[in-house]
């Protein structure tokens, strides 16, 4: 999943960025394959929704076929971002008929107090749920944390991923599931139950990951026999982890994967400057600086400046690029704002500071980012740049009692010219033969692609909608809210005080188009 929120570094999702300049967005998406999804059910907003179940490699509903096309409710608790039943309203009206909640099971118990359901959390999956039944739309219920956490991302409880070899955790684990079952059993609104979201087991097998799910299937099926269980394979749930070891016998399960491939829109990722120790305490404006050569293979690069683990504050302020001449090619003193920068995590723990600065007031500002990622920077705009010529990096930096590692660090990108679809297509096989093979269905339940070029966005968007229309497959877009720069992957962004950027209307534009094939219930 692409978010520097969920994952780090954002330079670890990006393994092959493409894009295709040339490819149109058409108006119908691939209208033939959305005949597969037969004739239309039709049941009134607020009447109820029929009961989601598998029948071979078919979604179906009342006995007609149908197919998931929607969005994720991503960070839904983290970070401030907040989801209410206007979303869901324009959902609708947009032409979506699912949404992913992608949840934590903290927002349903403690570690204090395990097994001891927050009622509260409950009444928000509730009026959820209420939402989506009053608006016709389909929720899937994603465990995206689970207890102990399922992979070794920081934001899955703090990185521990301790649910693979604690056993009091594997047992919370399916407890929860158990609950969840018992309360939503009889809400065919909530579709679906998606197990673990993208598993990092660490094992070179599936077989452990196959045993945690199939623990779970077992409770869940001893308490509601009918709902659809999510699953999907290890290693962060790429398409080819969709092998013969995932499948199970339980015929109402729905399979899925995650894809990012090209997630950057239009970039290749290469390399990055290996992080510097940083400096640490109270300082008044100190210059940090580098040179760097740009590594065979990019074009681009950006500066990163960065703190981590820091329960204090850092400023920095008054950044420049130059090359070998000396000449300037980037500089930003943040007096009007932010400018080329945007924030590659928790945005509460970044801000611009218009007070502070070097020269003149204004400056980029972490302060206290010692959760969830343990780390917080700002990263500018893609510079142009040369293979094999070097590069002069400074920034000025203020620090009041800061911990940590505080550091200027940068990132080499190659920026490509054309989509390579055959390439999509080659990565997406293992998925589509486990499909064949297997006769069941497949769910894309996450993709997505950063706002950084504006203008690529919704060509990869609408390339992958396309793809997975073309093998049949389901879909959801990552993600639809965050409280975060615009430059990221969300239909809408939101300030850190809650109000919101205006909405991605040429992402939207897209989207319509692929939700245009959905039929109503």
């Amino acid at each position: 999943m692409y978010n520097s929120r969920k994952t780090g570094f954002a330079v670890v999702f990006i393994k092959s960025l493409v894009i295709f300049a040339a490819l149109a967005i058409p108006g119908h998406l691939l209208a033939t394959d959305a005949a597969k999804d037969a004739s239309p059910l039709t049941v009134g907003h607020g009447s109820g929704l029929p009961a989601l179940k598998v029948e071979g490699n078919l979604l179906v509903a009342n006995g007609r076929p149908i197919r998931l096309r929607g969005i994720n409710w991503g960070w839904w608790h983290l970070c401030g971002t907040r989801y209410s039943e206007t979303d869901m309203q324009h959902l609708a009206q947009w032409g979506a008929n699912t949404v992913r909640l992608a949840f934590s099971y903290n927002d349903l118990e403690t570690d204090d107090n395990p097994a001891v359901w927050k009622e509260d959390g409950f009444k928000q999956f509730d009026d959820v749920a209420q939402w989506a039944k009053r608006y016709g739309l389909y929720v899937i219920l994603d465990m995206h944390v689970t207890p102990g956490g399922q992979s070794p991302q920081p934001y899955c409880a703090g990185g521990r991923n301790s649910l693979w070899t604690d056993a009091s955790e594997q047992s919370r684990f399916i407890a929860l599931w158990s609950e969840i079952a018992r309360r939503y059993r009889n809400r065919p609104e909530v579709a679906a139950y998606e197990l673990l979201n993208e598993p990092g087991s660490g094992q070179k097998t599936p077989e452990l990951l196959h045993s945690i799910d199939q623990r779970a299937i077992t409770a869940i099926r001893a308490v509601d026999p009918n709902k659809i269980i999510v699953v999907g394979g290890d290693v962060g749930s790429g398409p080819d982890q969709l092998t013969e070891a995932m499948k199970f016998s339980d015929n109402n399960i729905l399979y899925t994967f995650h894809w990012y491939l090209g997630a950057g829109g239009n970039e290749d990722f290469v390399s990055e400057v290996k992080q510097d120790s940083g400096i640490a305490g109270t300082h008044d404006w100190v210059k940090i600086e580098k040179t760097v050569q740009v590594p065979p293979g990019a074009d681009h690069m950006s500066v990163v400046v960065r703190s981590t683990r820091n329960f204090g504050s850092a400023w920095f302020d008054d950044v420049e690029v130059d090359d070998a001449s000396g000449k300037v090619l980037q500089s930003y003193g943040f007096d009007q704002g932010t400018q080329g920068y945007h924030p590659e995590a928790l945005p509460e723990t970044m801000s611009f500071d218009p007070s502070m600065g070097h020269d003149k007031p204004g400056s980029l500002k972490v302060h206290a980012s010692t959760e969830f990622n343990d780390w917080a920077g700002w990263v500018s705009k893609r510079l142009p740049v040369e293979p094999g010529q070097s590069y002069h990096v400074s920034t000025w930096v203020k620090l009041d009692q800061a911990t940590g590692d505080t550091f200027l660090n940068v990132q080499f990108f190659r920026v490509k010219t054309q989509l390579d679809l055959d390439a999509f297509q080659k990565k997406i096989i293992p998925a589509v033969d486990f499909a064949k093979k297997f006769n069941v269905p497949v769910w894309v339940g996450e993709f997505g692609c950063d706002a950084s070029n504006p203008d690529l966005q919704p060509k990869w968007v609408n390339a992958c909608i396309s793809l997975f229309e073309k093998n049949g497959f389901s879909w959801t877009y990552w993600n639809d809210r965050s409280t975060a720069s615009p430059a990221g992957m969300d239909l809408q962004s939101e300030h850190a005080d809650g109000s919101d950027y205006p909405v991605n209307e040429r992402l939207l534009a897209v989207f319509r188009a692929g939700w245009a094939l959905n039929q109503p219930f």
